[in-house]
């Protein structure tokens, strides 16, 4: 049985993590609000222990680090933000927070908790495909996740071969963080038929390729970054 923390436990990745990830792991759940388990299918709750945490909170996060008493199997980073600006109007201030949201917590929750990670381990990170293929008004976010990635491949030159590090990076997909954007059915459903699959990502989507990254089923992959997009980042097929 595998120790594996979920950090954005929360959201639909996270939530979807969950329900994959459950039968064979013990699951250590961080959101920073409570975490609405009703909403997961068939969840076993004797594997399963829930922090309210924001990792934002530096102090916060040392305090539970510290009382981890088990090897950590698996690190899963569901978590993060979508800030849409145009440039002109993206203050640094902005650009700020963006990282803090996206990068910095996570650099901070990994440098504490790197020790206690066991031979064997995996941690996923969530980028976009937004860091590698350009779209209007993502500065800020893509130059968030672009150090993201760059982080996770010296992690896994760094930590090999005892801890991989790969990255999951979605295209549009229905969240939280994107209901601001998904909440209208006729701007997701055009949306979604810009992408070849014709349709946009879900929690499902990306729950399965977490849950298969962060196993031994994958103990030959690292430093790899992985388009979850319905073909949007690769194929023209209109």
């Amino acid at each position: 049985m595998s120790n594996i923390i979920i950090v954005g436990a929360g959201g639909a990745a996270g939530q979807s993590c969950i329900e994959h990830m459950q039968d064979e792991n013990e699951l250590y759940l961080i959101s920073r609000s409570e975490i609405d388990l009703s909403k997961v299918k068939e969840i076993n709750s004797n594997k399963i222990t829930t922090s309210s945490m924001n990792i934002n909170d530096y102090d916060q996060v040392a305090e539970y680090i510290k009382n981890i008493k088990f090897d950590i199997d698996g690190i899963v980073f569901a978590l993060g933000s979508i800030t849409l600006k145009p440039f002109s109007n993206t203050s640094v201030d902005d650009f700020k927070n963006v990282m803090n949201d996206n990068f910095y917590n996570i650099v901070n929750f990994m440098k504490l908790s790197i020790s206690k990670m066991a031979d064997n381990s995996s941690v996923v990170f969530f980028s976009t495909i937004a860091a590698t293929k350009g779209f209007k008004n993502h500065a800020a976010i893509s130059s968030a996740k672009s150090a993201l990635s760059g982080l996770s491949l010296s992690l896994a030159a760094d930590y090999a071969p005892k801890i991989r590090f790969n990255i999951i990076s979605p295209s549009l997909s229905y969240s939280k963080m994107s209901n601001f954007i998904t909440n209208n059915d006729k701007i997701a459903d055009g949306l979604g038929k810009m992408h070849p699959m014709s349709r946009l990502g879900n929690g499902h989507d990306l729950g399965s390729m977490a849950s298969f990254l962060i196993s031994k089923k994958s103990s030959w992959i690292t430093g790899q970054n992985f388009n979850v997009d319905g073909g949007r980042s690769t194929l023209i097929t209109k």
